[in-house]
This record gives C-alpha cells, structure tokens and sequence, in this order.
C-alpha cells in the first residue's frame, strides 16, 4: 500500500508541474501578443513626411492675411499657434526640387517633420510621381494644392 502512495503522489505533482508549465507557456505568448501588437499600434502612425513651413502666427486672422497671398498653402492648428505649409512631400529628390521652386518664387521655407496617416503616405507616392515626371513648374502649385487638400481632409484643418 505504501508503494501506490508514493506513485499516486509523483502522478499529482506531474500533473501540477504540467498545468504550472503549460499555464506559463500560455501567460508568455499573451504577454508577447500584446507587447508586439503595442509595438505596431505606435509603429501604424509613424509615417514621417517632411512640410514646407511657411510661417507660424499667433493668431488665424494673422494666418489668413498671409494665405491670401499663397493660394497653394495650408493653415493648420497646432500648439505654437497656426502654421502655413506650402507643401508636403517625402522624397530627398523633390524635396529640393520643390525648394528650389519656393525660392525661385522668393518663398522662404522650413522643412519640419509631421506624422502622417498610412493612407496619406501611400497617396502621396503618386503625387510624387507626377511631380518626377513634371517639367513644367506651373503645374507645381496645383499637385501642392492637391497634396494639401488631402492632408487637410486628414486632420480637419482650419
């Protein structure tokens, strides 16, 4: 009798030390799943473009007085006051292309980074493409125009 004790013993702590192993398995793989699936909630939002700052006012009326002058622009809210962005764009290549049109047009512009929408960031392949293949700089302001417009309907600009 005393022999089926102890087996019947060794046949309760195989059971315990499997559902102790199986209960850990089971709590790393949640806590991997969440710490990764984190991870990508923040890795979604990080679509880093590069705007042309025109100038940032205190006020919006400020803003407006300027935007009447720079009908390809944008005024956008944010927490220094209003800034004008006369453009948007992700590409080194056009990025100067499109400095060298601002300073052409005597346009002092600052790059700055903004965060973007995936969607926007896709979207704003095709506009760069017509702007690659773009020889005419008149056409400049309507494909900015439109690349504002898009990124206004995106954060409900002012």
């Amino acid at each position: 009798m005393q022999i089926s004790y102890v087996m019947i013993s060794l046949g309760d702590n195989m059971k315990k030390n499997f559902f102790l192993i199986l209960f850990s398995i089971i709590l790393g793989i949640a806590f991997t799943f969440f710490v990764l699936n984190k991870e990508n909630i923040y890795a979604k939002g990080n679509y880093q473009v590069y705007a042309f700052l025109i100038g940032t006012y205190a006020s919006i009326d400020e803003g407006k007085k300027v935007m009447e002058k720079l009908p390809s622009s944008i005024l956008v809210e944010n927490a220094d006051g209003y800034s004008i962005y006369g453009a948007i764009y992700k590409d080194a290549d056009i990025i100067n292309k499109m400095v060298l049109y601002f300073t052409k047009k005597n346009i002092d512009v600052y790059l700055i980074n903004i965060n973007t929408s995936k969607d926007f960031y896709q979207k704003l392949d095709n506009f760069e493409k017509l702007v690659t293949k773009c020889e005419e700089e008149i056409i400049y302001d309507k494909i900015n125009q439109s690349i504002l417009k898009l990124y206004g309907e995106e954060i409900n600009h002012v």
